[in-house]
C-alpha cells in the first residue's frame, strides 16, 4: 500500500467513526427539553423536560405535571381540551398533553401505545 492510499484509508475510517458516534452518541436534552424516551433525563435541580417525571408543577419546564394514573403518577407535560392543544408531536388525550405513537416502539421503556395506537401511556 502506498502513502497516500493509507492516508485516504485514515480518512475515511475516521470520518466513519465520527459519524457513527454523532448517530448514536447524540447530546444529550436540554433541561427543561424533550424527555420522550427517558423521564429521568433532567439533572437534580432542573426542570424537568416534557415527558419527564415529577411531583409537583413547579419541577416541570412545561409548568404542568400531570399526577393521573395515564402519568405514570408524574409527568410534566401540558393540559389540554383537544389536540391542537398540544405541540405537533403529542395529541390530547385525559386534558393532557402525550406523545404521538403508531407502535409501543414510539414510546418510552414501560409505556404502550394506547387509544388505538394514538398516545403513549404509562
Amino acid at each position: 500500500m502506498q502513502r497516500s492510499d493509507a492516508a485516504w484509508l485514515c480518512t475515511l475510517l475516521g470520518l466513519s467513526f465520527g459519524a457513527l458516534l454523532s448517530i448514536t452518541c447524540g447530546p444529550p436534552p436540554p433541561p427543561g427539553g424533550d424527555c420522550r424516551y427517558d423521564p429521568h433525563c433532567n439533572p437534580a435541580g432542573g426542570p424537568g423536560g416534557v415527558g419527564a417525571y415529577c411531583s409537583h408543577d413547579s419541577e416541570c419546564g412545561s409548568g404542568h405535571c400531570c399526577e393521573k394514573d395515564e402519568c405514570d403518577g408524574g409527568m410534566c407535560t401540558y393540559d389540554c381540551k383537544k389536540d391542537k392543544d398540544c405541540p405537533s408531536d403529542m395529541l390530547c388525550e385525559h386534558g393532557e398533553c402525550f406523545w404521538a405513537c403508531d407502535h409501543d416502539g414510539d414510546c418510552a421503556p414501560g409505556q404502550s401505545c394506547g387509544h388505538d395506537d394514538r398516545v403513549c401511556e404509562w
